[in-house]
């Protein structure tokens, strides 16, 4: 770790008592860099989510409490503070990267793997979306679920968040893929486990 970086980590904990990086900071950051943050100070201070991620909670806490309580409601004090684990998701050319939510305990998930595409329907599904979309066509929102999940994990907040979709309207397109038998959907958070890489 640079004496750089390593002074910006200490003069946060001294000030907030957690680990907090502007925009600028996270984006001169290397994935190496964040392993050197999470191995010097991961097993004592808790890092507060990047601005952009921030607002995303804010809009989530009003487009679906029930899911914003799930996840902060027992941390009223330390909202927004995470595992110097996830710094990760948020370094380099990660500008828009997200806290993404897989594990909720009282509502239902809406996280989504590449894995949970069902492989024979999705693929020629996807690849017809691609297609449509790189010949300059429009997607529905179903299709474009569909490209992004897979690309990568993701979730319907952050989806609807990003492009400006209504949730109902997300949440209905995922049911929608469902019922055609395009992707799999796993609500709750203990059946979602073989869907994590932790290779």
């Amino acid at each position: 770790m640079s004496n750089e970086l390593e002074s910006i980590c200490k003069a946060s904990i001294k000030s907030c008592g957690y680990l907090e990086f502007d925009a600028a900071t996270l984006a001169s950051m290397t994935p190496e860099d964040a392993a050197q943050v999470y191995a010097a100070f991961g097993s004592r201070y808790l890092l507060k989510l990047p601005s952009h991620e921030i607002a995303f909670q804010e809009w989530l806490r009003i487009a679906d409490p029930a899911v914003w309580k799930d996840l902060w409601e027992d941390q009223p004090d330390t909202a927004y503070l995470v595992s110097v684990l996830f710094l990760q998701d948020f370094v380099g050319g990660k500008q828009s990267g997200a806290f993404l939510i897989c594990d909720l305990q009282t509502t239902d998930n809406y996280y989504f793997t590449p894995d949970m595409l069902l492989e024979k329907e999705s693929t020629d599904f996807v690849e017809a979306v691609r297609e449509r979309f790189l010949a300059g066509g429009n997607m529905t929102v179903e299709q474009a679920i569909t490209v992004e999940m897979s690309a990568g994990p993701m979730d319907i907040w952050h989806f609807a968040y990003l492009r400006n979709v209504e949730l109902d309207r997300a949440k209905k397109a995922v049911a929608s893929l469902v019922e055609d038998r395009i992707i799999v959907h796993v609500p709750k958070a203990e059946h979602l486990s073989s869907f994590f890489d932790v290779g």
